[in-house]
């Protein structure tokens, strides 16, 4: 399995590159990315999982066995830790001030071929896709050629910061066919701390289905564009029927940050501390509400 590391001597712009080798029943490659230079690396869960054996080469020739890998199955983010002080680590970047149109760099190893970049835009972002029956969520879409041996590595900005960590491609017959997705860095950040603190990921659940405001309510209401998230059901019992919350409500903010996707309260409901009550201000008609609610961990 091979791993890319981006980092330098000028801080951003030069990319160190390494090799991870893993050997289980069969080899396979992948990638990732140096995240702090004490030797804490992250990639993809499906990479790392069931090894055997798996060794990281760097790129000046040192190599090192991995004891221990934690992982996540249902984000795809698994972390990793050598032996090494003084790597050049990632800048991480935000996947958030992205837009549709921004050029980013996919760096990784596809098909063994070491230190390889490939160029694209991104063509979407917040595309909710599944990956598999474990991993669905909301992802960066990018058309820079992302193939076999590219997963865990970087997804990079023209600045050199890291904005995803590359994961999947959409084909129809195994190849590269122009549409690839690659984890928010936010999103993996978040779940890296996570598995580093806790070993696991902790994840808030609220029983609630929510969407982007449909045009039709946001024009009767006079909401503008990318304001609020349409309240489509709540489950009985749980913590947003607990708090109030009804079928047509519209989510105005959450624990004071204003939302402006329905995206946006599913990673804050995932992120938030379990047990504690959080103010939301919703709408409701021609009302502005206040409510409180007080998230359970998902099991």
């Amino acid at each position: 399995m091979i791993l890319s590391q981006i980092g330098g001597e000028d801080e951003e712009a030069e990319d160190i590159r390494s090799l991870l080798e893993t050997t289980g029943n069969f080899d396979s490659v992948g990638s990732g990315v140096i995240m702090e230079s004490d030797g804490l690396i992250m990639t993809n869960q499906h990479v790392v999982r069931d090894a055997k054996r798996i060794r990281v080469c760097l790129a000046d020739g040192r190599k090192f066995n991995v004891d221990e890998v934690v992982g996540d199955i249902n984000s795809d983010i698994a972390i990793l830790r050598i032996d090494a002080n003084d790597l050049p680590a990632a800048t991480v970047g935000s996947s958030d001030d992205l837009f549709v149109g921004d050029w980013v760099l996919a760096i990784g190893s596809p098909f063994t071929l070491q230190s390889s970049v490939s160029a694209g835009i991104v063509s979407g972002k917040d595309r909710w896709h599944a990956l598999s029956k474990d991993v669905r969520g909301q992802f960066l879409q990018v058309d820079a050629a992302i193939n076999p041996g590219n997963s865990g590595g970087p997804l990079v900005d023209l600045d050199g910061k890291l904005v995803g960590i590359n994961t999947a491609i959409s084909s129809r017959n195994g190849g590269f066919q122009g549409i690839g997705f690659s984890i928010p860095i936010r999103r993996a950040v978040w779940i890296m701390d996570e598995l580093r603190e806790h070993g696991r990921v902790r994840r808030g659940s609220a029983g609630i289905q929510i969407s982007d405001v449909p045009y039709s309510v946001a024009e009767s209401l006079e909401l503008p564009r990318g304001v609020g998230a349409y309240v489509v059901r709540t489950t009985p019992g749980l913590p947003a029927d607990a708090a109030g919350l009804k079928r047509g409500d519209i989510i105005l903010s959450y624990d004071s940050m204003p939302i402006q996707s329905s995206s946006q309260v599913a990673e804050f409901v995932q992120r938030s501390i379990v047990g504690q009550p959080i103010a939301m201000k919703i709408r409701r008609g021609n009302k502005t509400l206040d409510l409180q609610i007080t998230l359970r961990e998902r099991p």
